[in-house]
């Protein structure tokens, strides 16, 4: 955080800390695993830590967390094991979760604006859905979500609604990397290691 001149990170003991990387001095420490957070397994793991308006966010093993980056105070949780790292935008937070549902959350208070079952949709049969294989990205591009799929899958949905709009393959071969745009293009690497690029 530039603005206040703090660094934060979660290690894998499950503490998240506040660092005031100018003075050197640590601002707060939060411990999950003292908390109703902890599994029973050594490693304490989440997704990367989101910083948005001085409001921090991260996704654990059993639930989604926002805090007050200053004060360390909870705003929120919301429990669900997410499949991906949550997006966060200026007024919403959307997860993908393990049992197949596209959330969106309000940023200040955390409640459910909608939620959808990612597969309960007329445009997909039991068929085309067993094609979809495993999700491994999901992004905002031209006010849609996006959802990668590692067998070459490209789903659209209403960032308002949560329905889905389209879907199509776009990699004959998968898709194995991360989705990375670039001057109005979009990137990635499919199975057999090529670099894809599309408009």
């Amino acid at each position: 955080d530039v603005v206040s001149n703090n660094l934060f990170f979660l290690n894998t003991s499950g503490e998240l800390y506040s660092i005031n990387y100018l003075t050197q001095k640590i601002n707060w420490v939060l411990n999950f695993k003292n908390s109703s957070l902890a599994g029973d397994v050594d490693l304490f793991l989440s997704y990367p830590l989101i910083l948005k308006n001085d409001s921090l966010t991260t996704s654990t093993e059993k639930a989604v967390l926002n805090f007050d980056s200053n004060t360390s105070l909870k705003n929120w949780s919301f429990f669900t094991e997410t499949l991906l790292k949550p997006i966060v935008t200026s007024g919403y937070t959307y997860i993908i979760s393990k049992n197949n549902l596209l959330i969106c959350l309000e940023n200040n208070s955390g409640e459910v604006i909608w939620s959808k079952n990612i597969y309960n949709n007329s445009k997909i049969n039991k068929k085309i859905k067993n094609k979809f294989g495993r999700f491994n990205d999901f992004k905002i591009v031209n006010s849609k979500i996006n959802l990668y799929s590692q067998d070459g899958y490209l789903l659209l949905f209403d960032t308002n609604s949560g329905d889905l709009i389209n879907f199509k393959k776009i990699s004959k071969n998968g898709i194995i990397s991360k989705i990375i745009f670039l001057n109005n293009n979009m990137l990635l690497i499919d199975k057999k290691s090529r670099l894809l690029k599309y408009n």
